[in-house]
């Protein structure tokens, strides 16, 4: 994984964002964080649970997320593109001025904001056949 943090400083502005590059995240609860300003570039994250978190002015590119899931989050002037998603579920997720183009959505659960945000983007979504066992078998296994 590579992470860098870059600053830029003129006379009159200065700017600083982050750079993650290959960052490989399994079986994780990220939890009310915010992310701002931060290009996020060939990272692979499976199984991953983004709850309650704030995408601001975020660059995603070329990153694949598989069974992942994204409730309450806020996508905010954030881009995402040639990104790969995959059995992915979307809830309650808002968007504001953020755009999709490039990326595949297979299988995957979207709120209605997302599906009118990927129709304009040459966006590709396929759904096939769900199968919930998985899902039932995680709830069970949580109540135990």
């Amino acid at each position: 994984m590579f992470t860098q943090t870059i600053e830029k400083t003129q006379l009159e502005s200065s700017e600083s964002y982050q750079l993650i590059k290959d960052e490989q995240l399994a079986s994780v609860v990220i939890s009310s964080q915010i992310l701002a300003g931060s290009r996020i570039l060939l990272s692979t994250y499976r199984q991953v649970v983004f709850s309650d978190c704030v995408f601001y002015a975020c660059d995603f590119q070329g990153v694949s997320f598989e069974n992942c899931v994204f409730e309450n989050c806020s996508f905010e002037f954030s881009h995402i593109k040639k990104c790969n998603f995959k059995n992915c579920n979307f809830t309650d997720c808002n968007w504001v001025a953020s755009s999709s183009t490039n990326s595949s959505y297979e299988d995957c659960d979207l709120g209605p904001k997302q599906v009118t945000l990927l129709q304009t983007g040459r966006n590709r979504l396929q759904s096939g056949p769900r199968d919930y066992t998985t899902d039932i078998y995680i709830e069970l296994a949580m109540a135990c």
